[in-house]
């Protein structure tokens, strides 16, 4: 079931990513900082942050805009559609990726996708987290990107998972659009107006999506995702 949820929710954020509106970097910072917060509120385990950034956008030079990315070895994959990938791991506990595609829409229009995550959880790793996320804003991309950001937590044993959520709604005011609910897998869909990027999907909006695994391992699993969850629960 995990991961037809997950497919399903790819395939929204496919679906959506144009409904978007562009989110600051400072919208993003917020997000992250606020999921941490409530991560470390409730006594659970930081386990993994991730954040991806994307945009379409015009590059009239495509190689010299790759020579300018300094650090980056960028490695062209398929000359038909000009398809160049990079993937880099830090020593510093965090792993980086880049994804340039040709589009073939407009005339010089490039995807451009950036995800980076941390493991390793100390006040260093995640302010140089939020630094890499400024450098390559900067850098890479325009106001117009859009950002996903997801954390992911864990405790040994179960959880109080009506305690935990009132708690998320209570910190956010957010409002529960959907739920889903299995033996020991639940999901909710939400809203709250603390944080600026939305989708508009009919006539509800949503920003934040939560889902809670109980029993791997003898562990609960928190994830957290705005908002989209981008990685797999």
């Amino acid at each position: 079931m995990k991961y037809l949820l997950f497919s399903i929710t790819a395939m929204m954020m496919i679906f959506f990513v144009q409904q978007l509106d562009a989110k600051t970097m400072d919208d993003n910072t917020k997000e992250m900082n606020d999921m941490v917060a409530m991560i470390e509120e409730q006594g659970l385990n930081l386990a993994n942050l991730e954040t991806t950034i994307r945009e379409r956008r015009i590059i009239p030079e495509i190689s010299r805009f790759i020579d300018n990315l300094k650090g980056y070895q960028l490695t062209m994959v398929d000359d038909d559609t000009y398809k160049l990938d990079a993937n880099r791991r830090n020593n510093n506990g965090m792993n980086e990726s880049l994804l340039i595609v040709r589009t073939y829409e407009k005339k010089n229009e490039y995807q451009v996708l950036y995800t980076i995550s941390a493991t390793e959880m100390t006040p260093e790793v995640l302010e140089k987290f939020q630094q890499k996320i400024k450098g390559v804003t900067k850098v890479i991309f325009t106001d117009k990107a859009q950002y996903f950001s997801c954390a992911q937590a864990w405790k040994n044993g179960i959880i109080d998972i009506v305690s935990f959520i009132n708690f998320v709604k209570s910190e956010l005011k957010m409002s529960i659009i959907d739920e889903v609910k299995e033996p020991d897998f639940t999901t909710w869909t939400g809203y709250t107006a603390n944080w600026n990027q939305k989708i508009q999907q009919y006539d509800q909006e949503f920003n934040i999506q939560i889902a809670v695994r109980e029993g791997i391992g003898d562990r609960t699993t928190v994830t957290i995702g705005t908002p989209i969850l981008i990685n797999e629960y």
